[in-house]
């Protein structure tokens, strides 16, 4: 019987961890923006005040949005985690299945959670191993 459900959510760590890596550095670089903006938003109020007084309004003025900001992070990279799952999940597994083809043992049809992309890899994948399970090479010979 095919288990149809994953356990875990982080199974690829080299295309998850890149995935996550990624989203964490981009969100940086937009609350440094969105830091440099505010500061700048100021400063354009009244481009003759010191630029301390600047820095230390746009902190009391922006600071609870960036704080917001940044407790939503582990919630995205949660999310595109989740997400990646539906991708990287299904690799995984074709990826199980062609090391199995390959060291030449038959593996069990392939089957895909209901939300995971790709379901036409795992069909095509299915009709390889039914095609292969066919061969006269795989057949039992009559009488062995």
């Amino acid at each position: 019987m095919t288990r149809n459900k994953r356990g875990k959510e982080y199974i690829d760590p080299q295309v998850q961890g890149a995935l996550w890596r990624r989203m964490v550095l981009h969100w940086l670089a937009f609350i440094l923006v969105a830091l440099l903006l505010a500061v700048g938003l100021e400063w354009m109020s009244d481009p003759f005040q010191p630029v301390l007084e600047v820095i230390t309004r746009a902190w009391w003025t922006y600071s609870p949005m960036l704080l917001v900001l940044g407790c939503l992070i582990p919630l995205f990279v949660y999310d595109s985690i989740r997400l990646s799952h539906r991708f990287a999940g299904p690799i995984f597994r074709l990826r199980q299945v062609i090391h199995s083809l390959a060291s030449g043992s038959r593996p069990e049809r392939v089957e895909f959670r209901d939300n995971d992309f790709w379901k036409e890899i795992a069909a095509d994948m299915n009709q390889v191993i039914d095609r292969l399970g066919n061969t006269p090479a795989n057949k039992e010979e009559p009488g062995a």
